[in-house]
């Protein structure tokens, strides 16, 4: 396949998709996603399709965009005293945030990552910012089939309506692990499993407000997990991979996790 077809693909729909993806540290690599997942969230039960996709010419340099549909949404809310006990929600179903980044990769051990995010449409109700990201990361090869890598993440929003959401930190790190593996055409097991940990470093301010009553009060922190486990298979002198996950997608270090996500995907790597 034409790489930049691919690319070519990937950057007419960026407008169309998205969600974002806990996703291991690695480097630029050439490949096409589709999946399906199912989400738990404050309540609300959500189905997307992912898309995602990345063309990376070296290992030294790639573009990628990270794209889901909302499919369904559905609002469960537990209420005593005879109240309301469910509600179908219509109002997040449709399109998603999207992602659109680049990486440069100019050292064996170390790399950059740049990125920014575009408000969703109708697929959701939070997240309405547009956001630029900046994330060098590292990696290391532990052993001859495992890889530690390591990010440091910074987030910046742009002001809307007079509102400046605060600025915000991440960590992340992560382990690719793979088993019974052939280098030769790609193919055997491999698993990932990814630890991120954010917290907002600024409060949000509302303009809209005098400059002592600005600030929103909304520092918070939380973390991410995900495993992978996937099966890669050797076609057409590239590799095809089918993989199961989940991702516990928001969490409280201190408190009980309070979002859950179980997905399936197909992942085609151009080698």
């Amino acid at each position: 396949m034409n790489y930049f077809v691919l690319l070519s693909f990937l950057l007419c729909v960026a407008s169309l998709f998205a969600r974002e993806t806990v996703s291991p540290v690695r480097a630029p690599e050439s490949y096409a996603l589709f999946g399906g997942l199912a989400e738990l969230r404050d309540d609300v039960y959500s189905a997307d399709l992912n898309l995602a996709g990345e063309y990376a010419p070296c290992t030294c340099f790639g573009v990628y965009g990270d794209f889901s549909y909302r499919l369904l949404s559905y609002e469960y809310d537990l209420m005593f005293h005879d109240q309301r006990h469910e509600a179908l929600n219509l109002r997040v179903n449709g399109l998603n945030e999207s992602y659109l980044g680049m990486k440069l990769k100019p050292f064996p051990f170390f790399g950059i990552d740049f990125n920014w995010r575009f408000p969703p449409r109708e697929g959701s109700q939070v997240n309405r910012f547009h956001r630029l990201g900046i994330s060098p990361f590292g990696l290391f090869n532990f052993s001859r089939n495992m890889t530690l890598g390591a990010a440091l993440e910074y987030f910046r929003f742009l002001e809307k309506q007079d509102f400046q959401s605060g600025d915000e930190l991440g960590l992340k790190g992560s382990i690719s692990w793979k088993l019974l593996w052939d280098r030769d055409d790609y193919s055997g097991w491999k698993f990932d499993y990814v630890f991120l940990y954010r917290w907002r470093i600024q409060e949000s301010e509302n303009l809209h407000m005098d400059k002592p009553y600005r600030k929103m009060k909304d520092l918070e922190r939380g973390f991410r997990m995900r495993v992978d486990a996937a099966r890669y298979f050797p076609v057409f002198k590239n590799s095809l991979g089918v993989a199961l996950f989940y991702e516990m997608n928001r969490g409280y270090l201190f408190g009980m996790e309070t979002g859950h996500t179980l997905g399936l995907y197909a992942k085609f790597m151009f080698l």
